[in-house]
């Protein structure tokens, strides 16, 4: 498998796409002068993924707080989809006062859940919490996508919770497979379940589309005089977005197989799970948001390895921006969420909008 497949592959791991019909106006959000990530709320509408219905806001909004856990996925670097992360953390934070809460996020490993309880309790800054816990290293997209809903979460009393596998047992399996990790690294992970038809589906289906592992074995097609070499933009074209180091290729080792970024996936689909059930159990009556990746955020991934530890109703969204070319049709045909937040984006805007599907 080349790198720039394999790192295709594991950009590709949370773009999903699904479709259907809905109706209803979409929600306008007020309009006066914003700033960070508020700048980038957009008009919605809710739809029930499974049957492309409308949902209208209050009955989406009860059905959220009335859930145990809750997952909000994203492609990582579209500020719009963290938007609706921080548009749903308020709503949440405002029906359900007095509630024990979390803040359950991808973007923090295990290993760093003291630094996160210190932020919380307010004994060390944004800067500090963003070098004790290695961000730009581990995680490295643009803190200010994650900022304004952390610091809401923090100042409503809610818990932060670091759900993620270590970087360090990720990358061993990924180069190595299972069979390199210790006692002591098997004893930081979660029960992994590695047979699910479902899940295994999914993913088989996302390499396919990558090119499938032939692909990944061919040589690369020499770059005719004036043309871009394979793999670099064009002229005029904006380059493809780089892996975090979170999910990127760390050029140490040799290339994964595509088992060993299955078995990676599921250990970050289990270690979140697992972190999330922890926290439901140790805080009855409690209510867990979670902010990962579409890839994460799906009914065979995280939200049915929340269900197997006993999480009753753990449930899905995502966002979806209506680019006018099918984008929500195609996210509704064969949908794995529970609700899908369409977010209308002005024509104008839409045309000058690179294709969000480009972004981990």
């Amino acid at each position: 498998m080349s790198a720039s497949h394999r790192r295709a592959a594991v950009l590709a791991l949370a773009v999903l796409g699904c479709g259907g019909r809905y109706g209803g106006a979409p929600v306008e959000q007020p309009r006066p002068a914003k700033r960070g990530i508020d700048a980038a709320a957009l008009p919605y509408q809710i739809v029930d993924a499974r049957t492309g219905k409308s949902v209208d806001e209050p009955a989406f909004w009860t059905r959220l707080a009335a859930s145990h856990a809750v997952c909000v996925g994203e492609e990582h670097p579209n500020p719009h989809h963290h938007w609706v992360q921080l548009h749903v953390v308020r709503e949440l934070i405002k029906r359900l006062p007095g509630a024990r809460l979390a803040l359950a996020m991808e973007m923090f490993q295990r290993p760093f859940q003291g630094v996160l309880d210190d932020y919380t309790a307010r004994r060390i800054d944004e800067a500090q919490l963003r070098s004790r816990t290695g961000y730009e290293e581990r995680w490295g997209y643009d803190y200010g996508f994650y900022g304004p809903t952390v610091d809401a979460a923090v100042a409503a009393g809610a818990h932060l919770v670091a759900a993620n596998a270590a970087r360090e047992l990720t990358k061993k399996v990924s180069h190595h497979g299972l069979e390199s990790l210790t006692p002591e690294d098997r004893a930081q992970l979660p029960e992994l379940k590695l047979d699910d038809r479902a899940h295994r589906a999914w993913f088989d289906a996302l390499m396919e589309d990558m090119g499938g592992t032939s692909a990944h074995s061919q040589s690369k097609p020499e770059a005719k005089p004036g043309e871009a070499k394979p793999g670099e933009a064009k002229p005029g074209e904006k380059p493809a977005p780089k892996p975090s180091p979170q999910h990127g290729d760390d050029g140490e080792g040799e290339m994964p197989s595509a088992e060993r970024i299955y078995t990676v996936q599921v250990i970050w689909d289990e270690t979140m799970a697992d972190t999330s059930a922890r926290w439901l159990a140790a805080n009855p009556g409690g209510h867990l948001i979670l902010l990962a990746g579409n890839g994460h955020c799906h009914d065979s991934a995280v939200v049915g390895r929340m269900k197997r530890r006993g999480v009753g109703d753990a449930i899905s969204l995502r966002a979806v921006i209506d680019d006018g070319e099918g984008s929500v049709a195609e996210a509704l045909a064969r949908p794995i969420n529970d609700f899908i937040v369409v977010l209308q984006m002005p024509p104008d805007v839409r045309r000058a909008t690179p294709d969000d599907k480009d972004d981990k």
